[in-house]
């Protein structure tokens, strides 16, 4: 939407906002309002289509709008906030940035601060990839997957400089040896090292409880280990138990290994369900409010990390318990 945003319907000849619903010429590219097409049952400017006209951002009788001096003189003047000097390549919650979202808590958004965040980038040592990533989240092309870039970069938000690239990786691989080869690994600590109050977080609510659930399984045979009576037990039945207490050690190493190798390769795929799921109550994604639904759907809970932390408290405590209940 952000390349379509105050641009010129021209059949109604008014600038097009974020709530519009568009259609664009299959021609000429063209972006129209869905109702003005049907109304005139063709492109608005079917008559420069003989001369071999394309739309990139201007009709064909449309004049360039001039910026008053002073208006000229001021971008001179006060640099931009996308200019080299102020964009961090690290972090997407700048305003205007790839999937920053300025919303409030009554869902508005500042439409205006998320165009054209690259005008100023010429130059800038991480120009090639803003450009990259601005093209990927604003493709609207569906995928082998089901779903666009579009709606996986609006579904994950502020996150979109981590998870774009490693989604876009997932999606069309990556190019080795002359080859383009599947890829399903991409680093991410917090996955793993900080399981399952990021699932929680993420809102992979069934992945975070079968998380917590292993984590306390492999906690029993080193609390029964060290908190139930030496006295009370074999040399057999310590053995077996320090032998166990091993092995949920390193399977506890190895699912962080895992969760931070594959952890957003399984947040690719839950996103991919979610917004299939979400798509099917927005009239396949064409309905008003779909891509602030995917937002607002995707948008990380703190309030579900709080709820994982509390949980592994819990477990914890639980396990914790055991010697005592064996004794009872």
């Amino acid at each position: 939407m952000s390349r379509f945003f105050n641009k010129l319907c021209p059949v109604c000849r008014q600038h097009f906002n974020e709530s519009d619903d568009i259609v664009v010429c299959p021609e000429c590219g063209t972006p129209h309002h869905r109702a003005c097409y049907n109304k005139l049952g063709t492109c608005g400017v079917e008559s420069a289509h003989a001369e071999g006209f394309e739309w990139n951002g201007k009709l064909p009788d449309e004049q360039p709008e001039q910026q008053p001096e002073a208006e000229q003189n001021a971008a001179v003047q006060e640099p931009s906030v996308f200019s080299a000097e102020n964009v961090d390549p690290h972090h997407a919650e700048y305003p205007g940035g790839i999937g920053y979202s300025n919303t409030s808590d009554e869902g508005d958004n500042n439409s205006e601060a998320n165009s054209e965040p690259y005008n100023d980038m010429q130059g800038h040592p991480f120009a090639e990839f803003y450009s990259h990533m601005q093209e990927l989240t604003s493709d609207e092309t569906r995928g082998a997957d089901g779903v666009s870039s579009k709606e996986l970069s609006h579904f994950v938000g502020t996150s979109v400089f981590h998870y774009g690239q490693a989604f876009s990786a997932f999606r069309t691989g990556v190019h080795k040896n002359g080859t383009i080869q599947p890829v399903k690994l991409f680093l991410n600590f917090c996955a793993g090292f900080f399981k399952p109050v990021h699932q929680f977080y993420r809102r992979m609510d069934a992945l975070a409880i079968a998380v917590l659930l292993l984590e306390g399984i492999m906690l029993i045979p080193d609390v029964l280990l060290y908190y139930y009576p030496k006295s009370a037990l074999t040399i057999s039945m310590q053995s077996t138990l320090q032998t166990l207490s091993v092995v949920g050690t390193v399977l506890s190493v190895g699912l962080t290994i895992l969760l931070c190798v594959f952890g957003d390769y399984l947040y690719y795929r839950f996103c991919v369900r979610r917004i299939k799921k979400i798509r099917q109550s927005y009239d396949d994604g064409k309905a008003e409010g779909y891509y602030e639904a995917l937002t607002e759907c995707g948008r990380p809970s703190k309030l579900r990390a709080v709820i994982g932390i509390l949980a592994s408290l819990i477990v914890n405590q639980l396990v914790l318990r055991l010697p005592g209940q064996f004794l009872m």
